[in-house]
């Protein structure tokens, strides 16, 4: 397996884990009230308009040569942190 399909594989296995937190945050945030689910419900889409960008970083590194990858992983790896933060940021307020 070459370092491109590691890292594909990889991070395609981190946005599964992080689909998974945010369905489990939605989930979660059915039982608030009215006014804090709206609130929550617009990170919730800030979060997944992050991980469809950072999907698409990933699906452009799948298609990518061996030597071009290495240069957009950099990108991948902005999407990832953005992704991240937000999740943090939700699961935080969340616990609150």
């Amino acid at each position: 397996m070459t370092k491109k399909d590691e890292y594909f594989a990889m991070m395609e296995s981190q946005i599964k884990k992080w689909d998974a937190e945010v369905d489990k945050l939605r989930t979660k945030s059915e039982q608030m009230s009215a006014d804090a689910r709206a609130k929550y419900d617009e990170q919730l889409k800030a979060m997944r308009a992050n991980r469809d960008a950072a999907y698409k970083k990933l699906q452009e590194i799948r298609t990518a040569s061996e030597s071009a990858w290495q240069h957009m992983q950099s990108g991948v790896d902005a999407a990832w942190a953005s992704m991240k933060n937000a999740l943090d940021k939700a699961s935080s307020q969340f616990k609150k």
